[in-house]
């Protein structure tokens, strides 16, 4: 099973390589078109995650605890705001780590002459000139068309923040997923708690009233709500959206581990190799156990995403 995980992973990292190779290409030669639909697909992407998320927190906090505590036997005064309190958390948690990703993002970049130190061929043997950018970058830098910079420690650009994943942002962009994850969990289990008090159990004899095509027809010759068919597609599109962070984050979770970009994962490099600890503080920080509870975006990362070590230099 962890096999097929990993080879999925690989799979669709080599089609995102792909097509990130695409669109870098030289400038006169990459379609214009071609660059006019990846832009556009950064703001559907970004609109998507602002609806999405206004809409999972207005669905959860003012539909589902208000139709879940309404029926309960307890307080249900207290009930509500204990669990619409932490809700609130868990969103501002990750749109908070959205618009980081996003802001960070400008510290990454590394693309004009002055923002380069004097270079020096005998301390500066691993740089390489970028021919976009006519000037030397670091290792590890690649340069995005769509930016139309180089980014240190660049990983992929990301059509859902409009920006490309670097070595200042990489880590909100893991606490982003990572929230994402636990804010879709917990609304999935709100949402399946009230339905199963207005409609019927998920773990009854009619669990197959959730399937979306019996859903859509008995919907259609009006045998129930459209506002139900409305609750079981939201739950679906939730459960997708969760699974989708869920890929993001232990993608990016893997490449720390294996001290790696997703485009040296796929080129088979480990050249910067350090233990796994030493990655985890190169990219949340020195206490990056507090940041998966209580961001702290002020803290800085360890080292500076233009000087690397080499260790146990190798090819997979």
């Amino acid at each position: 099973m962890m096999n097929f995980f990993v080879k999925f992973l690989e799979f669709t990292q080599g089609v995102g390589l792909t097509l990130d190779n695409n669109q870098e290409g030289p400038p006169n030669h990459r379609p214009v078109l071609a660059k006019n639909l990846l832009v556009l697909l950064n703001y559907a992407g970004m609109c998507y995650v602002i609806v999405f998320t206004s809409l999972l927190h207005w669905v959860t906090s003012s539909v589902c605890l208000p139709g879940i505590f309404h029926n309960e036997l307890q307080d249900p005064q207290f009930s509500f705001f204990y669990h619409h309190l932490f809700f609130w958390y868990l969103t501002i948690n990750a749109f908070g780590q959205w618009l980081c990703t996003i802001l960070t993002s400008i510290k990454s970049v590394y693309s004009t002459a002055s923002d380069l130190p004097m270079f020096n061929d005998s301390t500066h043997q691993d740089w390489f000139k970028c021919t976009k950018c006519d000037q030397n970058v670091p290792p590890r830098a690649r340069h995005c068309n769509i930016c139309e910079r180089c980014i240190l420690k660049r990983d992929h650009h990301c059509l859902f923040t409009g920006c490309c994943v670097g070595f200042h942002n990489q880590r909100h962009f893991i606490l982003w997923s990572f929230y994402g994850i636990v804010g879709t969990t917990v609304a999935l289990y709100y949402l399946e708690k009230y339905l199963t008090i207005h409609y019927v159990s998920f773990l009854g004899t009619e669990f197959f009233k959730y399937f979306l095509p019996y859903a859509l027809v008995i919907t259609i010759i009006g045998k129930s709500s459209f506002y139900t068919f409305l609750a079981i597609f939201w739950f679906y599109l939730t459960l997708s959206t969760g699974l989708f962070c869920a890929y993001i984050f232990f993608w990016q979770m893997n490449l720390i581990r294996n001290g790696q970009t997703s485009y040296e994962f796929v080129k088979g490099q480990k050249i910067y190799q350090s233990s796994f600890w030493d990655q985890m503080r190169s990219v949340f920080g020195p206490y990056w156990v507090i940041q998966f509870l209580f961001p702290l975006p002020w803290v800085k990362q360890e080292g500076d995403g233009v000087t690397w070590n080499y260790h146990n230099t190798k090819f997979m």
